[in-house]
């Protein structure tokens, strides 16, 4: 039987689809956060967001493949503690508290609707993207799409075209851990929620969206992190390698570009080493000031 906890497990690791000085409102780890929530309507499809108010830096926390923005609450909070900094983080649409829509899964569309959401909420600027695994596409996306609003970003073991091009499109497309959806699709009235939103998100595979990404380009001159897990996750070794050379040479591509290792980590970095990711957004916000 296939559990939401085996999905779950499946979906962070999804392929195909695949913050300054510390002001004293939040000098203490005890101090209680006022966190807020929304569920915005953009073009007909409402995004659920949760953030923690504060100065005017906006720490946007973009989740991995099928998963929703609880998976960085306590990062947020810490976050906002140490920086003083807006933390945002949101449900793409289908997951979490956000719609499912009817429409099919477009990454550029997707984009324009956080885009959309986060106008809509007055916290379009002086942004600093994080993205984790599939969200490091989406980041990506976004700083390219709007670079004027970005002013940081970090990757966390992101995925990559990189990667794409080192494994083929076909290969990715039918991985166990990516593509290859681990339920039957076969009579979708069956499906839950989650299972569709996983299905619109795989949607015609990783051709269409590897089209796409080819034309992002990363903002020139703003403080990124890159954080490469260092434990091996992927099945074969072969596979394994070829999702680190990738974030090389994203790295290697980009002078902007800092590669930081997780040494305790496989993919979910988020889980395993949450002060590394902290950390670097600290350290993102306080360069983006300079």
């Amino acid at each position: 039987m296939i559990t939401r906890n085996t999905l779950l497990a499946w979906a962070a690791l999804v392929l195909v689809l695949m913050g300054g000085v510390m002001p004293a409102a939040y000098d203490s780890a005890t101090q209680p956060l006022n966190v807020k929530e929304k569920l915005v309507d953009v073009e007909g499809c409402r995004l659920y967001f949760t953030w923690i108010p504060g100065n005017d830096t906006i720490v946007l926390l973009e989740a991995g493949g099928g998963m929703d923005s609880t998976v960085w609450k306590q990062i947020a909070a810490t976050v906002a503690r140490k920086t003083g900094a807006t933390v945002l983080s949101y449900d793409r649409a289908g997951f979490g508290q956000s719609d499912l829509p009817d429409s099919p899964c477009r990454m550029d569309v997707e984009t324009r609707w956080l885009h959309t959401g986060l106008e809509r909420l007055g916290l379009d600027k002086n942004l600093v993207l994080v993205g984790h695994s599939y969200g490091g596409w989406m980041i990506r996306l976004f700083a390219s799409m709007y670079p004027e609003q970005v002013r940081g970003m970090v990757f966390v073991d992101p995925f990559s075209v990189e990667l794409v091009d080192l494994l083929g499109v076909d290969y990715l497309d039918n991985h166990p851990m990516a593509g290859k959806l681990p339920f039957d699709t076969s009579h979708p009235e069956k499906l839950n929620k989650f299972q569709k939103a996983a299905v619109r998100m795989v949607g015609d595979g990783l051709g269409p969206k590897v089209k796409l990404m080819r034309k992002a380009v990363l903002p020139k001159g703003i403080p990124i992190r890159l954080i490469t897990s260092r434990q091996r996750f992927m099945p074969q070794m072969n596979e394994q390698e070829a999702w680190w050379k990738a974030h090389q040479q994203i790295a290697a591509g980009n002078p902007d570009i800092v590669l930081v290792e997780a040494t305790k980590s496989g993919h979910m970095v988020p889980m395993t080493e949450p002060d590394l990711i902290i950390d670097q957004i600290a350290e993102v916000i306080q360069e983006s000031k300079r």
